[in-house]
């Protein structure tokens, strides 16, 4: 199979398979790009990033959708047996061309990750969407609750969709080793640039009155009072993986919005074998019902989270290297990255057989 992969994020084109980067930052020459190194019949896949000029990217960024991306393959789409497209941002253009010109291309396969314009239900991008999206054979999504919206605002893809569980390759973070701290267990860690509920947690925590400091890393602008509040702008991946693994556990005080965000935050953490403190709402709660090592709160409750802040605090350490251990066993099993391929490998195989009927 020859699949042409369209991905909304940058990565490293590379010949050698670099130490520093994830499976999903880089592709090259020696295995194929990400999960699809997973598959039982190894494809041909092809990937382009979003990589444009300056002056194209802040116009992308601006009405959100990459078309620069689109313009650089049309005239080769049809050298493959399918089309995938991970974000829905990268096909707007792609998809509108197909339905306006009616241009004949192989099937086309969806990763919507954020219920396409973060769950809107007006507006030019979400007509656009609703447009595009109807040139689609199939889609993935990785947040079950996303159903509902697809149902009201997408009804023509309730029928050609599913939801498949986010995984992540336990075999790429077994090999990581991180030294330990002499702070090691003195703290609880929170991480994270955007979309976190900072406001619930300082509240909380400044009521639950714990031993453990709290670090705060991805977001120098967060203010508190409490000398036990330590905040850290972003730092690179090694050194923030470092404070992760040493960390009591770590608290994920999410946003309650109805689409995929923060997942692979938990997935990593959790794959690291660290105990986890999240919040209950729609984009993780798929993923913490996998695990008994992932306690959740009722999101933007103080009092809740207080109580549990408390809760994990007063737990053994042989308590918390048990929720650690099954968050790892989580991860080598229904959260693995393998489980993932195989899904999505059945679903690339379908889409195509029904294109050719």
């Amino acid at each position: 199979m020859k699949i042409l992969l369209l991905i909304n994020w940058k990565i490293k084109y590379c010949e050698q398979v670099p130490d520093d980067l994830q499976p999903s930052d880089y592709s090259c020459p020696q295995e194929p790009f990400w999960f699809f190194k997973y598959f039982d019949k190894k494809p041909q896949v092809d990937v382009v990033d979003i990589s444009a000029p300056k002056w194209i990217e802040k116009v992308e960024n601006k009405i959100r959708f990459h078309f620069y991306q689109t313009l650089k393959i049309l005239s080769k789409v049809n050298k493959y047996d399918l089309i995938f497209v991970h974000g829905s941002n990268s096909a707007m253009l792609l998809c509108a061309l197909k339905r306006f010109f009616r241009l004949k291309m192989p099937p086309i396969l969806d990763v919507d990750i954020s219920s396409f314009h973060q769950a809107s239900c007006s507006g030019m991008i979400h007509r656009l969407s609703q447009y595009s999206s109807k040139a689609f054979d199939y889609m993935i999504y990785h947040t079950s609750s996303q159903k509902q919206y697809y149902k009201d605002q997408f009804s023509w893809l309730s029928s050609k969709s599913e939801f498949v569980l986010l995984g992540v390759d336990y075999e790429y973070w077994k090999n990581k080793i991180y030294p330990g701290t002499k702070e090691k267990n003195s703290y609880i860690v929170c991480v994270g640039y955007r979309k976190r509920d900072w406001k619930t947690l300082l509240e909380a925590y400044d009521k639950a009155k714990i031993k453990e400091e709290l670090y705060l890393i991805g977001n120098p602008n967060i203010k508190s009072e409490n000398p036990k509040v330590k905040v850290l702008p972003f730092i690179p991946i090694e050194k923030l993986m470092t404070y992760i693994v040493n960390s009591r556990f770590s608290v994920i005080p999410l946003d309650d919005f109805n689409y995929s965000f923060a997942q692979l935050t938990l997935l990593q953490q959790m794959a690291l074998g660290v105990p986890i403190l999240a919040a209950d709402v729609p984009a993780i709660r798929d993923y913490a019902k996998e695990s008994k090592g992932v306690e959740s709160y009722i999101p933007y409750s103080v009092e809740n989270l207080r109580e549990k802040l408390v809760g994990m605090s007063m737990k053994s350490e042989t308590a918390l290297a048990k929720m650690g251990e099954d968050n790892i066993t989580a991860i080598k099993t229904t959260l693995s990255e393998q489980e993932m391929a195989k899904k999505i490998e059945m679903i690339c195989e379908k889409t195509c057989e029904g294109e050719k009927r």
